[in-house]
């Protein structure tokens, strides 16, 4: 229970320095052409509705920043530009349907300011060409969305769920309120929460919201630190009511059985994250199997806080050292002294002991015909936009899920979750958005091969990766 303290101790100074500035390092830009046209020869192409890769090699042909043909190899193409794919394998873009673009991965005892437009960079190096902001500065989120989709910010597709919904002094308000300082906090909290006591505060909350067009809502439904109040369920319900009335889906942050099954009774749309530190119980699994409620496991942001302090930099994955700042991931690997070591070793035990189960939990929930989306939580304490992602490939791999199984959930199903069923994203066919990757090697076969991206395309325009420089 003393974890939970941490993470909102985390999610505090996180949002806090959502404040922070815009510059950085430059992951991606456009290829000098700019053409959103071309012809890719010589890919296993990945099918994702179908979780397999299509027989044989194959030529893909983008014209005007759309799939124009999947087709044998040697198709005519006549004024586009060629590229050999060497018979490596074209993905959709990824699609991370749990993140915080304006977050820092640095650990609480460092302060980092965030930079928005570097870490939407980083998603782009990393191949994740749309995201979900799960909670954020509102409107200032829903501003940025609205530049995204205008083209004049170069950065992964853009959804917004705004600020979070929550009971009054609830996640996150109680922990910002007593640990940001007077002249940070009055702007943060009305901007990233909004406190509902009652069913009529809930509908006129909502209410207010929609105008900004938010693509979900997110309500908190778990009390992050006992004995923090927890919102009712008459004002989730209405919430979800309003929500549902205006044509908005509704998205829970959970952590125990109890918030699954409560926020699944209200009718929720998806759940974010999964029971984390213990094994979820049949009725929870019963429940939300039977409402068919998709859920964001996020296993690998619990991983992150149980590594803080403990980082073992040589282990983690090569593009998250392209990604990382050396100096952050050097502080994760450490305490700053002794007291922090002991104080923290306390705070994380319930989220290591709760390691094993979070991948019986994704395990479960699978069994039961559960629908497992992939989102990373990034960007939060030792959780790096993009690279995170590919962590969270590999956690849903050792929890059991096939990687070709991983694939789609990370390309097909988070594109119809946030898209709808026409979407025109994730998936690689005739009318699909050219958002593509071009990995070396088969990651239906190795869940690795998927960082090892050799050409990037946005909207059928090609992207040249920088990695950060260390």
């Amino acid at each position: 229970m003393a974890l939970r303290r941490l993470v909102g101790a985390v999610f505090c100074l996180g949002s806090a320095l959502l404040l922070g500035g815009c510059g950085g390092h430059t992951f991606v830009t456009p290829a000098a052409d700019k053409a959103p046209s071309c012809v890719i020869r010589n890919v296993r192409v990945f099918d994702a509705p179908h979780a397999t890769l299509l027989d044989g090699p194959r030529d893909v042909v983008v014209r005007d920043g759309r799939i124009a043909a999947v087709a044998s190899p040697g198709v005519a193409a006549s004024g586009l530009r060629e590229i050999d794919g060497h018979g490596g394998t074209l993905l959709p873009g990824f699609v991370d349907a749990h993140t915080h673009t304006g977050g820092t991965a640095s650990p609480p005892w460092v302060t980092d300011l965030p930079a928005q437009e570097e870490n939407l960079g980083a998603f782009l190096y990393a191949g994740v060409t749309t995201v979900l902001d799960a909670a954020a500065l509102t409107p200032a989120i829903f501003q940025l969305r609205d530049k995204v989709r205008g083209g004049s910010v170069l950065s992964p597709q853009l959804y917004a769920a705004g600020p979070m919904f929550t009971a009054p002094n609830g996640h996150p308000v109680g922990l910002m309120r007593g640990n940001l300082p007077w002249w940070i906090g009055w702007y943060i909290l009305p901007r990233i929460a909004r406190e509902v006591a009652t069913p009529e505060q809930a509908r006129q909350a909502v209410a207010d919201l929609l105008p900004e067009h938010p693509d979900v809502i997110k309500v908190a439904v778990d009390d992050l630190v006992p004995g923090e109040p927890r919102i009712s369920n008459e004002a989730l319900a209405a919430i979800v009511s309003r929500a549902h009335e205006g044509h908005v889906r509704v998205a829970a942050h959970i952590g125990q059985s109890r918030d699954a099954i409560d926020a699944v009774d209200s009718g929720v749309d998806v759940l974010m994250h999964d029971v984390y530190n213990e094994e979820v119980s049949d009725a929870a699994v019963a429940k939300v199997a039977a409402a068919h409620v998709p859920v964001v496991a996020t296993v690998g942001i619990w991983d992150a806080v149980e590594e803080l302090g403990d980082l073992h930099v040589e282990k983690r994955s090569a593009i998250t050292r392209e990604i990382a700042k050396a100096s952050v991931l050097s502080s994760l690997a450490s305490f700053p002294d002794d007291e922090m070591r002991q104080r923290l070793s306390s705070m994380r035990k319930p989220v290591h002991d709760g390691h094993a189960a979070r991948r019986t939990n994704v395990a479960k929930l699978r069994a039961a015909g559960v629908t497992i989306l992939v989102g990373s939580d990034a960007v939060n304490a030792g959780q790096f936009p993009g690279a995170g992602f590919h962590d969270e490939l590999a956690k849903l791999v050792e929890s059991g899920m096939p990687a070709a199984e991983v694939l789609k959930a990370a390309t097909h199903d988070n594109a119809r979750f946030l898209g709808g069923a026409q979407a025109n994203f994730g998936d690689i066919a005739e009318g699909q958005r050219a958002d593509l990757i071009l990995v070396d090697g088969d990651p239906t076969a190795d869940i690795a091969a998927a960082q090892r991206i050799q050409h990037l395309w946005l909207g059928g325009i090609e992207l040249i990766r920088h990695p950060r420089p260390q």
